[in-house]
């Protein structure tokens, strides 16, 4: 019997450091005291904080996940002016075949196709209106193109529209994900069947214990400042694993 060694897989090791992330708001006791229930008003306050911080951490993700320069050459397409999704007036234009490719490019690398797919709401929006799209869920005898429909056509099994908005001078809203899809295999193993070898796309490495909510005491007791801290850093690992079609919209 001939025994054949297997030779170990290549591995790359990335440092990481995770950051400090605190946002802060205060309650001076005549709020306290004229308040209808107080601590309702907290948990109310709370919640806030909590929200911005994790739009906050949202927006690094979505950053780092729809810059091309975070993709290798062969897992990136751009769409131009020519191939647009939402001019439905240039008939070659397909985008379940740009993102059946996508799958393609992904499955020659890691073997596998990937599971989730990240989609900003304007390019969705040009996808599910789309007559190549429309035709195919038609045919398909499917009730409406939405998630459901879009997830049966391209096999993924994960689809998530972003939503998320921001405002930086808090009247005007800007989209946290814009015109671009995202292709990546996620592990979504049992935690007893998980390891940190599988070709993963994107890790958020978070410091035990966070985030955390704690207040404290100003101006002899008279205002009382409520604290949000969480400590992370969110990385890219896996470039193989990841596909990025950008731009898709232009008119």
């Amino acid at each position: 019997m001939q025994t054949e060694q297997y030779p170990p897989s290549d591995l790359n090791y990335i440092e990481y450091e995770t950051l400090e992330h605190d946002i802060e708001t205060a309650m001076d006791y005549l709020e306290i005291e004229e308040a209808f229930n107080a601590q309702m008003l907290e948990q109310h306050l709370t919640k806030e904080l909590m929200d911005i911080l994790l739009l906050g951490r949202e927006k690094t993700a979505a950053d780092i996940a729809q810059s091309a320069n975070n993709y290798i050459s062969d897992l990136k397409k751009v769409i131009t002016a020519l191939n647009a999704w939402d001019d439905y007036t240039i008939t070659t234009v397909d985008p379940i075949m740009d993102i059946l490719d996508g799958k393609t490019a992904i499955r020659q690398l890691i073997g596998i196709y990937p599971n989730t797919m990240i989609i900003g709401e304007t390019a969705y929006k040009a996808l599910v209106n789309h007559p190549k799209v429309t035709a195919r869920v038609e045919f398909s005898g499917l009730a409406k193109v939405g998630n459901k429909a879009l997830s049966e056509l391209l096999e993924i099994p994960n689809i998530h529209v972003g939503m998320s908005v921001y405002s930086t001078d808090g009247e005007t809203f800007t989209d946290v994900w814009t015109d671009n899809v995202i292709l990546a295999y996620v592990d979504k193993s049992d935690k007893s069947r998980r390891s940190e070898y599988n070709p993963s796309y994107g890790y958020t490495f978070r410091k035990k214990n966070n985030p955390v909510i704690d207040t404290y005491e100003e101006n002899g007791s008279k205002i009382k400042v409520i604290r949000n801290t969480d400590n992370y850093c969110v990385k890219v690992t896996a470039t193989d694993a990841a596909y990025l079609i950008s731009d898709t919209n232009h008119l």
